[in-house]
């Protein structure tokens, strides 16, 4: 596999056996991973990537969050899409939150991204809340 220069912000909200599933997956493609803890959740996604500054202090006061998510940085295309397919392959769940850092969202905090890719979700499930390719 050839190296890559991405990254993947990860917060794991479910089982170890799960997170160990995606970190496979992660180093296989030559990603970095940056885990994040849940005092870190308040902090600007881009400031992991180098987009932002880094915060003077971590001050998250707020419940850490419920569900799983992944944040992509520098990878996109078909490199993106063999990582979304090994994670797949290796049995991480679909409905783990999965977004790139973008200029639009590099401000805002994992919280406010969780509940973007939410919206996002129910909005393409629609009404009977399932789909297959999510």
């Amino acid at each position: 596999m050839p190296v890559s220069r991405g990254m993947v912000l990860y917060y794991n909200a479910a089982s170890p056996k799960e997170g160990g599933k995606a970190k496979a997956v992660f180093a296989t493609h030559g990603l970095r991973i940056r885990a994040i803890s849940p005092e870190e959740l308040g902090c600007p996604v881009g400031s992991f990537t180098g987009l932002l500054p880094k915060p003077e202090a971590l001050l998250n006061e707020r419940a850490p969050l419920t569900e799983s998510i992944m944040v992509f940085s520098g990878l996109g295309g078909p490199a993106l899409d063999r990582v979304l397919s090994a994670l797949l392959r290796a049995g991480v769940p679909r409905s783990v939150y999965k977004a790139i850092v973008t200029p639009g969202n590099a401000t805002w905090d994992f919280y406010q991204l969780c509940e973007e890719l939410k919206a996002e979700r129910a909005a393409v499930e629609g009404p009977s809340g399932a789909t297959e390719n999510l």
